[in-house]
């Protein structure tokens, strides 16, 4: 259960800074936050791969 944990929290912390930097990549911005920052298109698969992530840990730290 406490590497789960641990795991997910890791997960986390990458999700943030890759969606905190901003690429060549990053698309067009689909939910504005403030001015010249927000969640772009290239932010969704980093919310897709943090989700099945953190699911995975969920099941992981489930007692057996």
């Amino acid at each position: 259960m406490t590497l789960a944990l641990v795991a997910a929290l890791c997960l986390t912390a990458l999700a943030v800074l890759l969606i905190a930097g901003h690429g060549p990549w990053s698309g067009r911005t689909l939910f504005p936050v403030a001015p010249g920052h927000g969640i772009n298109v290239g932010d969704l698969p980093v919310f897709g791969f943090w989700g099945l992530g953190v699911a995975a840990c969920a099941v992981l730290a489930r007692p057996r």
